[in-house]
């Protein structure tokens, strides 16, 4: 797992206007952090999986949903809340 700086960087290089907020909910909000992580943990499945099994179309595939439900779930965050 990366250190607090190389998770909220990624997180920030996302959503490149945000990083303001994302400071802001990250030292505030539980659920938001817990978010941030579950975000940060699919990307770091997605990477081993495209690096040991090459394309295998149906773990790579899944993550990328995941992936893009947590960012939606993080665009709630960021903007809605």
């Amino acid at each position: 797992m990366q250190s607090l700086n190389e998770q909220l960087y990624l997180i920030k290089n996302k959503f490149p206007d945000q990083n303001e907020r994302i400071e802001e909910l990250f030292t505030s909000n539980e659920d938001f952090r817990a978010l941030c992580s579950d975000y940060l943990l699919c990307i770091e499945h997605l990477q081993r999986f495209k690096k040991e099994f090459g394309e295998r179309k149906l773990s790579i595939e899944e993550y990328k949903h995941v992936r893009l439900e947590l960012e939606d779930e993080l665009t709630h965050f960021i903007f809605n809340e």
